[in-house]
Parts: C-alpha cells; structure tokens; sequence
C-alpha cells in the first residue's frame, strides 16, 4: 500500500512540475510577444518604448523573477547550459556578435517554440532588415553561423 502511495505522489508531482513549467514558458511567450514591433535602442530597457537584445530579455524573464543579466554576455554564466536540440519554449539562445569570426556573446534570443518546423525565437535586433523586437526562425536566418550556446534559466 505505501509503495502505491509512493507512486501515486510521485505521478502527481512530476505532472505539476511539468505543468509548472509549461504555465512559466507560456507566460514568458506572452510576455515576450507583448513587446513585437517596439524598436532598437541600443544600452536601454524600456518596456513599450525600445529595447536592446540583453534589456529585451532581462524585462521578459524579470517579468516573472526568473533570473536575469543585463547584459548579453552574462547570459552565458546562468542556468544551465544544454544542447541546441534541446531546446524548449522559454530557453535562452547566445550568439555571437556581428564581428566576423568573433566567439564572444553579442546577441541574446528567448526561443519560442522548438517543433517539427524548427526552432524560432523572440529577440531584438539591430539589424535594418528586421529591426526591433522579431521572431527569427532560425534555420532560414543567419543566426546559425553566430550560434554559441543555449542555457536553461528555468525547469
């Protein structure tokens, strides 16, 4: 009988724990995608008004407490570092500058889905072709040549 019950408490915790973090993903998404269109500016964090990539994200995950760095590069020394097949809604993509052959952080991505279709991810861009906050999908961007690494801020 304490074994069933073990079991039983088990299910229900790794279910809500599931469901946890899809309601935080969720959140982080909507929060995210409240902010399509507001323009670049590059050092600010203004919610509505303009953004860089690293304000863009520090608003979003601050948003719900999740850790933050206001600071593209400080993305890499938070949460935990995971492959980019990995990835799942609310994850934090790291790429390189625009420098050519530099291999230091210099943009910063939250993704938003990871399906059949590939992975595509919320950021905001300096770029004068997709200026702003965007969703990129990233395989038919030039984001995987920059790619560094992917970390988990949230389980």
């Amino acid at each position: 009988m304490k074994w069933l019950l073990s079991i039983f408490l088990l299910t229900s915790f790794l279910g809500s724990a599931q469901e946890s973090w899809e309601q935080t993903a969720d959140s982080l998404v909507d929060i995210a995608k409240a902010q399509l269109g507001v323009p670049y500016k590059w050092a600010t964090s203004n919610p509505g008004k303009s953004f860089d990539c690293s304000g863009f994200t520090a608003h979003v995950y601050g948003s719900l407490d999740i850790t933050k760095c206001r600071s593209s590069k400080g993305y890499a020394n938070i949460g935990e570092k995971i492959k980019l097949s990995e990835v799942r809604k609310g994850d934090c993509l790291l790429f390189a500058g625009t420098t050519p052959g530099s291999k230091t952080v210099g943009h910063v991505g939250i993704v938003v889905e990871n399906n059949e279709d590939g992975i595509r991810f919320i950021h905001c861009s300096s770029s004068k072709r997709h200026f702003g906050v965007v969703i990129t999908d990233y395989e038919a961007s030039g984001y995987p040549k920059r790619f560094l690494q992917a970390r988990r801020l949230f389980k």
